[in-house]
């Protein structure tokens, strides 16, 4: 994808996240935190896409002499096992992957909590507009 694409598409939801949140209805904030929540998912995988001269995969019939197995290049933009002789490519970093899925998992969690505390809100006071209810709690 575009870097370009990439930064409008995160720009957009996070405009819209935003928004969202500073609405009236409860409701809409907890989709203002969930649209919100996936603009940064997006931008931490976005981070963790490197291109480099090497890529720090081993086939099964390379050996990697024991200097090299923790050399990083900062300069290319690598924080991994690198193997000299490879061709350029772009390659995700499997962290920051395992990092967004966590993300995504403890946001599942949190959202579906507070659509229960919004349903329970609604059930007792009618309403899910917030300056009504802090009328009704005084």
């Amino acid at each position: 994808m575009n870097n370009t694409v990439l930064s409008f598409t995160i720009a957009v939801l996070f405009g819209i996240g935003t928004f969202l949140i500073l609405r009236r209805d409860i409701v809409r904030v907890i989709i203002g935190l969930s649209v919100l929540s996936h603009a940064v998912n997006l931008l931490i995988v976005s981070v963790g896409v490197f291109s480099g001269k090497d890529v720090p995969i081993l086939t099964h019939d390379e050996v990697v002499p024991t200097n090299t197995i923790f050399s990083d290049s900062l300069q290319n933009s690598v924080l991994a096992p690198l193997l000299n002789g490879t061709e350029p490519t772009q390659f995700v970093d499997p962290l920051v992957q395992a990092l967004v899925l966590t993300a995504i998992v403890i946001s599942l969690a949190t959202t579906a909590v507070i659509i229960i505390l919004a349903y329970r809100i609604h059930e007792e006071y009618g309403t899910t507009d917030i300056q009504k209810l802090k009328r009704l709690w005084g």
